[in-house]
């Protein structure tokens, strides 16, 4: 058998209704509810209820700064992407120009010893008609000799 709650005399649960209807709640205690000038119910003393809107205005200015802040840095990036290719053109440009000057600079190495070659062949030749050329001359001499040893015999 269970007794009853009228007769006991043991002091109500702090979660059981009190004297006049009132609940006890452990996890109110300390809370002050309160209205402010438009009639809102505040749960939250009201300093601290004005330096969380203060908190909230300074949050939203900090993320604002962070949005330009961010623009900014999308700005600066776009403009080091384009100087990049520019460094980047400019790069292949100059890589170009080497092997440009690096090319000419073999064709004339080959261009050199082409003509150096054809210098030989050409001095070559030179001395081979040079040394035709006093035989051809000492043929005729000894021809003209024997036309002059010839001529002076019949006349003779």
């Amino acid at each position: 058998s269970r007794p009853s709650e009228k007769g006991s005399d043991k002091a109500a649960p702090e979660n059981t209704p009190k004297a006049l209807g009132r609940w006890r709640c452990p996890a109110m205690e300390g809370l002050e509810i309160t209205f402010d000038e438009d009639n809102r119910i505040r749960v939250m003393p009201k300093e601290k209820f004005k330096q969380t809107e203060d908190l909230e205005a300074e949050c939203n200015g900090f993320a604002e700064k962070i949005q330009a802040f961010s623009g900014t840095v999308d700005m600066l990036v776009e403009v080091l992407d384009g100087e990049a290719l520019k460094i980047e053109e400019e790069k292949l440009r100059a890589i170009g120009q080497r092997n440009r000057a690096e090319m000419e600079a073999e064709a004339r190495r080959r261009k050199q010893l082409s003509m150096e070659a054809a210098i030989k062949e050409k001095t070559q030749e030179l001395e081979r008609l040079t040394f035709q050329l006093n035989s051809l001359e000492k043929v005729e001499r000894e021809q003209q000799a024997l036309i002059e040893k010839l001529s002076n015999n019949e006349t003779s």
